[in-house]
């Protein structure tokens, strides 16, 4: 399954950290990746499937389809840790590594290295590292960023198939026998906003309502389509789409419209259960730190607001209030049962008082 607009991950990130002095200094100056980045890496580790479809389609070549995303964690013995976005396992290639790769990023040139050594050396084998971009210029750097020459003439290389995504190689990504490939297409621009892009967007979002039967999957993916999107293009399309006077009205185009009024009745309704929930608890005297706040804003399940909200009519922390539901239920029953005590064998209970005759 797809990514939702809706659902976590416009919260999500993949966290990276290199315990090594120098690598270190580099993660404190990390900027964490953004949405679109992240859809693409659970897309692809949801269904690892689609990098073999997308590879044959902008290479002529395949592979054996992945089989399952594993721990992207590399390790080595001494305290040095490397995460790549997306660690796969083919069956005809062994492991693959992914990157999504947005922009130039020189501590790649030193953590790729570091990732496929050490592979390398748990596998005993070579196996493929993939970039997907949508930048020329990022792909010419990729292709040559882990290249070091010692003094005397010591060569190291590592050269990884980058895979394009611009120009024609979007086109044949809207082609409605692998509607699957639409969201790849919809990536490629995410960063744009104008006519052109639009178009392309437009043309993914038809794709994916012609061509996927599987409506939980169609729907999951014309969300994770604007997921990734700027809110430039979101807007422009949310305005496109209310108007059927600027677009004819088709099958994919009225969905598209029916979507955005339940979205944005969906919202409406989850930011009233929001104040709601903060009015109980401001009414309650539970006050919220930062996280806590960001957290109940983070949140559009309705129903579980819902229970956020019965939980703050009687709790005593926020703790409580958001602890998982069996986690309440043990600790409403220990408490209970010391409430009690303990039950004695064999003794009875004291017997009823007779009611006294008032004077």
């Amino acid at each position: 399954m797809l990514p939702t607009v809706d659902g976590p991950l416009r919260r999500a990130s993949i966290s990276r950290s290199d315990a090594s002095p120098t690598l270190l200094a580099a993660s404190r100056e990390e900027r964490m990746p953004g949405t679109p980045h992240e859809v693409l890496i659970v897309a692809l580790r949801d269904r690892p499937a689609l990098l073999a479809d997308l590879f044959r389609r902008l290479t002529g070549s395949s592979f054996g389809t992945p089989a399952e995303a594993t721990d992207a964690t590399v390790r080595f013995t001494r305290a040095i840790e490397v995460r790549p976005d997306l660690l796969l396992r083919s069956r005809g290639l062994g492991w693959v590594m992914v990157e999504i790769q947005n922009s130039i990023d020189e501590r790649k040139r030193r953590s790729w290295p570091l990732a496929v050594s050490v592979l390398v050396h748990q596998e005993k084998a070579m196996g493929e590292v993939i970039v997907i971009t949508a930048s020329r210029r990022v792909a010419s750097w990729a292709k040559r960023a882990a290249r070091f020459r010692g003094e005397l003439g010591t060569r190291f290389e590592l050269t990884p198939r980058v895979l394009l995504l611009s120009g024609r190689r979007v086109e044949a990504l809207l082609d409605p026998a692998h509607p699957e490939l639409a969201l790849f297409a919809a990536w490629a621009v995410h960063h744009r906003h104008g006519p052109a892009a639009r178009r392309i967007v437009v043309r993914a979002l038809e794709v994916t309502e012609q061509g996927l039967t599987d409506e939980p999957l169609r729907d999951a993916q014309a969300r994770a389509i604007l997921a990734v999107l700027s809110d430039a293009m979101v807007a422009s399309l949310k305005e496109l789409a209310m108007d059927p006077s600027k677009v004819p009205e088709t099958q994919a185009s009225r969905r598209f419209r029916l979507f955005f009024e339940k979205r944005g009745r969906a919202e409406g309704k989850v930011e009233g259960k929001q104040e709601a929930l903060l009015a109980v608890l401001d009414a309650r005297g539970l006050s919220l730190t930062a996280e806590e706040r960001a957290h109940i804003e983070a949140c559009t399940v309705p129903a579980e607001l819902d229970r956020w909200i019965a939980r703050a009519v009687t709790a005593a922390s926020m703790s409580e209030v958001f602890a998982p539901e069996p986690a309440r239920a043990a600790r409403r029953s220990i408490a209970g049962n010391r409430s009690r005590g303990p039950e004695r064998k064999g003794r009875k209970s004291p017997a009823p008082r007779k009611p006294t005759r008032a004077s």
